[in-house]
């Protein structure tokens, strides 16, 4: 994919342009800054005491480390542009990986050896400018491929078996925001052409259910829609209403008691802004902490979903992981609402959760 439509799929991502058609939106939309917002701090991660290892199924440097404890290698090639773990199915956990133009999803079990399930090799307009990216439902039951071309990008639903179920197209450059029990959640063209997002059940129906939102859990029944400018808030992915309270503000993960989120905040530009994780009350949007990651983000590095891995995970109703740079690689530090931080892992390669936010390139 050109530089032009990485850029474009990352602002609506991100929630940096308002998509096409998009009516009656404000042109700025600022933070308001209440008195009592803790400042925005910086970590450094090797200076954090060793806490133990994060409690979160996750991969690192071709090993799968599930919440119980366990570990898993991965031994099939794993050294590709990019991999990523998809998640848990009924054929075991399910990797993906890409390397120029070829791009396959193995399922991995105990003792067993790997088992190539899809297999793909992509090029548009004979020049091989495109990419395909994977989702995986989180019932573990339906994989969502996703091709991005000139043309725009394409969501092929189907089975683990293979069984071909649906397509969705959009003329913009944009990833599926969710899939669970048959149900996709994603961007598509409405019928005036218009980016809108729709609850997509292949074969079955499509129904929109917002304008412009940058977050969305089925299973969570919540999803963050634009209320104007620059502001998301919460509202019910079932009967989507007027959220109670906006911020510039786009979830990552949710606790589990539904009281807290962990998630990206949204930056006047994308194009020079800081990388900043905040954490909000659910109830009221309340800031309760705000940590600074990574490098500014910058038309050099110009993206917070390929610079910055959107690699975060709640452990508890109380703690967070996410991941941040260290001298040599990542590591996983965690965080708790007391705003108290430990290192969770050792320094490696890059880290991936089940489901996370990803953008494929």
């Amino acid at each position: 994919m050109g530089s032009r439509a990485r850029l474009l799929a990352v602002a609506v991502l991100a929630g940096l342009l308002v998509p096409q058609g998009a009516v009656g939106a404000a042109p700025s939309g600022d933070r308001v800054v209440r008195a009592a917002d803790p400042p925005t701090r910086t970590i450094s991660p090797m200076r954090l005491p060793r806490g133990r290892d994060a409690r979160v199924d996750l991969m690192q440097d071709g090993v799968i480390h599930t919440v119980d404890g366990a570990t898993l290698p991965i031994r099939t090639p794993v050294n590709g542009e990019q991999r990523q773990l998809l998640g848990e199915s009924p054929k075991g956990w399910l990797v993906a990986v890409r390397k120029g133009y070829l791009s396959r999803v193995i399922a991995v079990r105990p003792g067993r050896r790997p088992a190539e399930i899809r297999h793909s090799r992509t090029t548009s307009y004979g020049e091989g400018d495109s990419a395909i990216g994977w989702l995986l439902a989180r019932d573990g039951k339906m994989l969502v491929s996703t091709v991005f071309d000139r043309g725009g990008s394409t969501r092929d639903a189907m089975s683990l078996q293979g069984k071909f179920l649906g397509m969705s197209y959009s003329g913009a450059f944009v990833t599926p925001m969710d899939a669970d029990a048959g149900h996709v959640v994603t961007y598509e063209d409405n019928e005036f052409s218009r980016l809108r997002l729709f609850d997509w059940v292949p074969r079955t129906s499509r129904t929109q259910i917002a304008k412009n939102a940058t977050y969305a859990s089925l299973r969570e029944d919540l999803m963050f829609v634009r209320t104007t400018g620059r502001l998301y808030g919460p509202t019910a992915v079932s009967a989507p209403a007027e959220p109670a309270w906006a911020e510039p503000f786009s979830p990552l993960a949710i606790s589990p008691d539904g009281e807290t989120a962990v998630g990206l905040r949204i930056s006047r530009s994308g194009f020079d802004s800081p990388a900043v994780l905040d954490v909000r009350r659910m109830s009221d949007g309340a800031l309760l902490d705000s940590i600074a990651f990574g490098k500014r983000i910058t038309m050099d590095n110009w993206s917070i979903t390929s610079a910055h891995e959107q690699t975060a995970a709640w452990e508890s109703n109380r703690r967070f992981v996410f991941q941040l740079p260290a001298p040599g690689g990542a590591v996983l530090v965690r965080c708790d609402l007391e705003q108290r931080c430990q290192r969770a892992s050792e320094v490696g390669g890059n880290i991936s959760f089940p489901h996370e936010s990803f953008m494929w390139w």
